[in-house]
């Protein structure tokens, strides 16, 4: 049945549908794409995870911290994590069964500097924005030489943190 009002007949319209995955993704990468070339510490990202966690977290190593911050911002942090040390929240992955060695466009990237494979010596992470058909990966990454950049990488990836 139609509902009337003094302007004429009225729809009711449908509920909204959930956001998609894809839609999820892409909100992540715009908000972490929007902090490009962000640099120094204190900033916004530490002083944001330094209200939830403490204080000690004002000047602390921060590219996972971004991460967490730019999952906050896009409205996916429950699913994204929140996470300071890299390896914890490789291993939070692992646990919930959402880890893996396959790229994929928003997936949380986990690196080892030395070249590792263990999750126990990751010592960064990022959000993978593009995988290229070679299997290398295009990221947005904080505290990367300091700042918020986009960077393309194929070395030094222990894996992914799948999460939409």
């Amino acid at each position: 049945m139609r509902a009337t009002s003094s302007a004429g007949p009225t729809t009711r319209s449908a509920s909204p549908k959930p956001p998609t995955a894809a839609s999820r993704v892409s909100a992540l990468l715009k908000a972490a794409g929007g902090e490009i070339g962000t640099s120094g510490v204190p900033n916004e990202y530490t002083r944001w995870y330094a209200r939830l966690k403490g204080s000690v977290f004002l000047t602390a190593p921060w590219c996972a911290i971004f991460v967490a911050w730019a999952a906050q911002e896009a409205g996916v942090r429950a699913t994204v994590g929140t996470y300071a040390y890299t390896p914890t929240w490789a291993a939070w992955f692992a646990a919930k069964g959402r880890w893996g060695i396959k790229p994929r466009r928003g997936a949380i990237v986990f690196y080892d500097w030395a070249g590792g494979k263990s999750r126990a010596g990751i010592d960064h992470a990022g959000i993978v924005e593009k995988v290229y058909s070679d299997g290398s990966i295009s990221s947005i990454e904080g505290n990367s030489s300091g700042r918020v950049q986009r960077v393309h990488r194929s070395s030094s990836i222990v894996g992914f943190g799948y999460w939409a």
